[in-house]
């Protein structure tokens, strides 16, 4: 028993310790929440806010859950206000995402919730407002899991094009450079990529808008891997942005660029990318005969009779024998009907050359002027680029106003990026003014080129 004496005092001394250091943090421990408890408070507040009538206070809601980086909270503003009805608020909610997405958790339980989303109803707005926030991460892990989600959705039912390319074509213009870029490569290397002409040259054109010097070399990284109608946009888009021009050497634009990075402003954003006079391009009216799908629409209605039929078959012929044999193409006439020559696309082959050439001086000219469905024919050939002559108002066919025409093709156009080249033969005449601006309108809205001819 004496042996544990000194032990007894020193238990009674500890103890007593413990009891002294209580009595003086009790209050602080009593008043400190367990971090759950805090959580499920913010969380609860949140969704009180969330559901206010007023915009400003939902986005201040947001804030509430700011310092809880966790699936839970991720989750809970992808449901209430990813899909808001006004931007502002979805735009604050995608903000509040992009912040906290580092968090492995986080893009797990959002990709979670886009895949689930996906499959039942596509990619709906809440999927691609996720994707927004996700995709411009640095966190290579996260890069994985979005990849393996693209790959598994584009190109399939469910993946709603519109809205995705929406969202890259308005952030492209407004988002902030570093992630936009980072974001658009991530989506250059999903195979979706590679594989639909339309998506390749969203992507492109997102990183031209993007006005930062680092797209310069992104998009001389991307040249290898470009044809057609998308090589031609980004040579196009190097020579106005440094004065050079290397064509499509992608080695000599990358050691011209790491010798003079800096000493160039960033091109100024354009629409429609600019001419640039780079390889040995046929052209039809001056047009640059630049893409590798091409398809040339022919008015034949009876207006065109005389020398301006003579005139434009005999220009389209010139064009057609220029063609060089990698590319494929297609000719349609159109009055109140419309022809198709070839179901397909076809090789511009020395025989098939001719074949056109000769179904082309025989059309006849007949009544009407069946624009949309002549137009929405070309589309269904899978064009990269539709050279559209005609010399009148649309009149006849499925549609035949021509602002309704324009909503309705640009609206088609949105997923496809074909760029549609207007030839508008007479449309300078006073009395043309309404046919002038629909051919006029029908180009910029298609990423083409507008050509009056007399």
């Amino acid at each position: 028993m004496p042996r544990f004496k000194g032990l007894g005092r020193a238990v009674v001394v500890v103890l007593g310790a413990t009891l002294v250091t209580l009595a003086t943090t009790g209050g602080a421990a009593k008043d400190k929440v367990p971090p759950d408890k805090a959580f499920q408070k913010a969380k609860k507040d949140y969704q009180l806010k969330a559901r206010s009538k007023k915009p400003a206070d939902r986005i201040a809601a947001l804030k509430l859950l700011a310092d809880f980086p966790n699936g839970e909270a991720a989750e809970v503003v992808y449901v209430t206000l990813l899909d808001d009805k006004i931007d502002e608020v979805r735009e604050a909610a995608v903000k509040s995402l992009t912040a906290i997405c580092d968090s492995s958790e986080v893009t797990e339980s959002l990709l979670k919730r886009m895949t689930n989303s996906t499959l039942k109803g596509g990619m709906d707005i809440r999927s691609v407002g996720a994707l927004q926030a996700l995709a411009g991460t640095a966190d290579e892990d996260a890069q994985r899991l979005i990849l393996k989600f693209l790959n598994e959705f584009l190109g399939t039912s469910s993946a709603n094009l519109h809205r995705l390319y929406a969202m890259i074509d308005e952030q492209a213009a407004q988002g902030e450079a570093e992630s936009v870029l980072r974001m658009l490569l991530l989506f250059s290397q999903a195979r979706y990529f590679e594989a639909n002409f339309g998506f390749r040259r969203c992507i492109v054109q997102g990183i031209m808008q993007v006005k930062d010097q680092e797209g310069i070399m992104h998009l001389i990284n991307l040249l290898p891997r470009l044809n057609g109608l998308v090589q031609f946009d980004v040579i196009s888009h190097l020579v106005m942005a440094t004065g050079e021009n290397f064509g499509d050497d992608a080695v000599k634009w990358k050691a011209w660029w790491a010798k003079n990075k800096g000493n160039n402003q960033p091109p100024e954003k354009s629409e429609i990318p600019p001419v640039g006079n780079y390889g040995n391009f046929g052209d039809y009216y001056g047009i640059p005969i630049c893409a590798k799908r091409v398809v040339f629409v022919l008015d034949t209605s009876l207006s065109m009779r005389g020398s301006k039929i003579d005139a434009a078959k005999t220009e389209l012929i010139r064009a057609i024998k220029a063609l060089p044999k990698e590319v494929n193409f297609d000719v349609i006439a159109f009055d109140n009907n419309v022809r198709v020559w070839q179901p397909e696309l076809v090789p511009a082959t020395e025989p098939l050359k001719q074949v056109a050439v000769n179904v082309v001086i025989e059309q006849p000219l007949k009544l009407k002027t069946a624009s949309y469905d002549a137009l929405e024919a070309a589309f269904s050939l899978d064009p990269e680029v539709i050279y559209f002559l005609s010399d009148g108002a649309p009149f006849g066919g499925k549609i035949d106003d021509p602002n309704e025409i324009i909503r309705t093709i640009s609206g088609i156009n949105r997923v496809r990026r074909v760029s549609i080249h207007s030839i508008g033969i007479g449309t300078r005449e006073a009395r043309a003014a309404v046919f002038g601006q629909f051919m006029k309108g029908l180009a910029e809205a298609n990423w083409g080129i507008y050509k009056p001819v007399n």
